[in-house]
């Protein structure tokens, strides 16, 4: 899909543009899918102030309404094992059947946390949920993310990853990522560490 409100099936997943009507949704699957990936890496208050900062819905709200940012939901067809999930979650607007999967944010122009030079994009976040890993979807996340740099005529693309996090430092290094600096990242009140990694599209 490129960037044009329609929706693309590639490989195992149907990927689309969030809108407002989205927030709740988005709310729901960035506090979950960031606790399921970071929980015990600071206090419970620590990571209770980040989840408020960052991801309550009056901030989503302000981020989807930004015009250098764009947020993608990655969604798929239910199986007989997720029916329960699917009927739990029906309130969520998907704009298909599907089952909301996992998530990812894009950031141009001054929307970008840092300054990269021109011509770069930045992958902000990009999370699967917990029980849909395994399936590819955040290779075609990813590639979906490159080829939308590539359309808009960019030639590089660039993340933070905590310096911890091995299996996604691991995965981006495998999408041709490397390490081109450091900065500050606030989970609260406790000051990590992110590598910036960075690749040529």
């Amino acid at each position: 899909m490129s960037l044009n409100g329609k929706d693309e099936r590639r490989e195992n997943g149907t990927i689309r543009i969030c809108g407002p009507d989205d927030v709740a949704l988005l709310h729901r699957m960035s506090v979950d899918t960031y606790v399921d990936t970071f929980a015990g890496t600071s206090s419970d208050e620590d990571m209770d102030k980040f989840l408020e900062e960052s991801y309550s819905e009056p901030v989503l709200r302000g981020e989807l309404s930004n015009p250098d940012s764009v947020f993608l939901l990655i969604s798929v067809q239910p199986d007989s094992d997720s029916k329960e999930h699917a009927d739990s979650d029906s309130s969520d607007s998907t704009k298909t059947d599907e089952l909301p999967a996992g998530y990812m944010k894009l950031n141009f122009g001054e929307a970008q946390v840092e300054d990269m030079g021109s011509g770069t994009m930045e992958i902000q976040r990009l999370y699967i949920d917990k029980q849909f890993k395994g399936l590819g979807l955040g290779t075609q996340l990813m590639n979906f993310a490159l080829d939308t740099a590539r359309k808009r005529g960019l030639h590089k693309v660039w993340l933070g990853v905590w310096e911890h996090n091995e299996p996604a430092k691991h995965f981006y290094a495998g999408k041709g990522f490397v390490r081109v600096g450091q900065h500050a990242f606030w989970q609260g009140d406790d000051k990590q560490t992110d590598y910036l990694m960075a690749r040529e599209v």
